[in-house]
């Protein structure tokens, strides 16, 4: 994990050239989304009205228009997911990361893991005081796209920032390891935001003449921000060209930047749902659903058109009545024809129990494409009405089915989260020093993240079991066999059932310390023993003595006195 972070450096780079070279590299990343925005319109469209900022085909930006929805259901069900997700593997009120060491033989290393869990809790405040946790709900909201996106930068109030990206308004691509490593968004902003971001000096003349007139409007200007690879990077390099990835800011259709600057590590985090092979945009729950959602759509439109017919059906009058009728409830219609007759021109008496049941089972469909019916039952888990075995036997499958989306948001997504998060962290100086003793031991040394999470725990929850099923075979071969005991190493048991739970450092004590506390322990079982044979000895001492004159007694009086203390009448007596 990287220790180094820095915020855009807000020099510019004259030397770098114009716009010319990133603003083709921009307009080429928008185009190759081109074929995902179609259908990004139509969840836009049928599920999620309200999240994200896209254009139709003529780039008209399309509004948030729900006159034409009949049923909300995708995007309940969507709330679900995105809630599950939220509570699942980043829940605010609890840990749901644990930092650890990469190297195996350095982990059990109880100071070690004291300093790291140290930086845990102070990484802990910093999301919860932050607006971290804001930003990932809407992150998990707009996972129905495929993807989505979040800037994480240095804030001296809250240590961190989190600035939420839209779909529609960025575009991205993917290095040789298929992890994201460009990126790029266009953003309205107002003459004051872009001159309180960047300095007055860069902004075009005609910008700094408003600002000097004291001009100010409600227009907005459309900003570009591309952040890539350096090709410039020189690892070990101080300086702001020698940063792993370049930043660049500049006003459409200026030749000129705003701002270059560079980071040490990649500062937008992305989460994808479900990526095939090499590619950059990922499918999402809105995706799967799409067919059901425009089906419900249209199933709805039958429902209400069936029910809209059987209360207001069509009418059959005479030509005298065709437009003196009065339709309104207790409304009076006057004829001088008694056999004039208002009635219904066919029967509506339709029968809607077919059609609900279709809804019913389209709706259950859209349910398990945004996986609702788990994240509603893990809540049962969560309330404490479910036992964390019985959520696990009913929801293994479908576990097994969220499994592959949730290793990619925890590898893609909160392991970046973590990583930036902690580099701006030990950039800005926030954590403690090391002490004097570890700095050497931990120098250079890879931290690796666990996730603790709900979701994290159901899947090592067969792990879990698996520890448990192995102890009790063992308990169960001990009353047969004694000698099996031999075999189970209680302390390595619980270090392994510890570390699948998460458990913190200070929990526990060190293989050390333990070893010692057993020792110590079994001296003071052994003294204690020591002790007691000697009170047993001193108690035992009168009965010896008795004992010892009676023996001496009978050598003189021939007397039995041996075998009635031994209990045997009669031994040492006259024959």
């Amino acid at each position: 994990m990287s220790l180094l972070a820095r915020a855009p450096t807000g020099a510019k780079f004259k030397e770098l050239g114009n716009t010319k070279e990133v603003s083709q590299k921009v307009e080429h990343l928008f185009d190759a989304q081109q074929s995902h925005v179609k259908v990004w319109r139509e969840i836009k469209k049928y599920q999620l009205p309200f999240i994200g900022k896209l254009n139709d085909k003529n780039g008209k930006a399309i509004d948030y228009d729900t006159s034409h929805l009949l049923d909300s259901y995708a995007s309940h069900c969507n709330d679900i997911f995105a809630s599950g997700v939220m509570s699942g593997l980043t829940p605010p009120s609890r840990q749901w990361f644990k930092l650890t060491l990469a190297n195996s033989g350095l982990q059990a290393n109880h100071e070690m893991s004291a300093v790291l869990d140290q930086r845990h809790e102070i990484m802990q405040a910093i999301f919860g005081k932050s607006n971290f946790y804001i930003g990932c709900y809407q992150a998990y909201q707009e996972l129905a796209y495929g993807q989505a996106a979040m800037g994480i930068f240095r804030d001296t109030r809250t240590g961190i920032r989190v600035e939420q990206f839209t779909i529609g308004t960025y575009a991205m691509s993917v290095g040789g390891n298929g992890i994201v490593d460009t990126f790029t968004v266009k953003r309205a902003m107002t003459l004051m935001q872009i001159a309180e971001q960047f300095s007055v000096e860069s902004m075009p003349p005609g910008m700094q003449d408003l600002l000097r007139n004291h001009t100010y409007s409600a227009d907005t200007y459309t900003v570009y921000w591309l952040v890539e690879p350096n090709r410039d990077y020189v690892n070990g390099k101080i300086g702001k060209r020698h940063m792993k990835y370049r930043s660049y800011y500049w006003l459409e259709g200026e030749e000129t930047f705003l701002e270059v600057g560079g980071f040490n590590t990649f500062p937008v985090c992305v989460a994808r749902y479900q990526v095939v092979g090499n590619e950059t945009y990922a499918v999402g729950a809105g995706w799967y659903a799409n067919d059901d959602v425009k089906m419900l759509q249209t199933l709805m439109s039958d429902r209400l058109r069936a029910v809209e017919l059987m209360v207001k059906p069509p009418m059959q009058v005479s030509s005298s009545l065709a437009y003196n009728v009065n339709l309104i409830p207790g409304g009076i219609t006057t004829t001088d024809n008694p056999n004039d007759v208002v009635k219904p021109l066919f029967d509506v008496n339709m029968q809607l129990g077919p059609l609900g049941e279709i809804v019913m089972e389209t709706r259950e469909n859209i349910k398990r494409c945004y996986n609702a019916d788990l994240f509603l039952m893990l809540e049962q888990l969560d309330s404490g009405q479910m036992t964390a075995r019985e959520v696990m036997e009913r929801t293994q499958e479908k576990l097994q089915q969220l499994g592959p989306v949730v290793e990619r948001l925890q590898y893609e997504f909160l392991n970046n989260v973590i990583e930036r998060t902690y580099a701006i962290l030990s950039d800005a100086k926030i954590f403690p020093p090391i002490p004097e003793e570890l700095r050497e031991t931990l120098s250079d040394k890879e931290i690796k993240v666990d996730f603790t999470s709900p979701l994290a725990q159901a899947q090592k929850l067969a792990g879990l079991t698996t520890i448990e099923q192995a102890f009790g075979f063992a308990m169960n071969m001990m009353q047969v066999y004694p000698e099996v005991k031999a075999k189970i190493n209680p302390i390595g048991l619980v270090n392994e059932y510890f570390k699948y739970l998460g458990a913190p450092a200070a929990m526990s004590f060190s293989d050390e310390e333990t070893q010692a506390k057993i020792e110590a322990e079994q001296q003071a079982m052994m003294a204690q023993q020591e002790q007691m044979q000697q009170q047993q000895m001193l108690e035992q001492a009168p009965n010896l003595a008795k004992a010892t004159k009676d023996m001496a007694e009978a050598a003189n009086t021939n007397q039995s006195v041996v075998g009635n203390w031994l209990g045997m009448p009669g031994l040492g007596g006259e024959e």
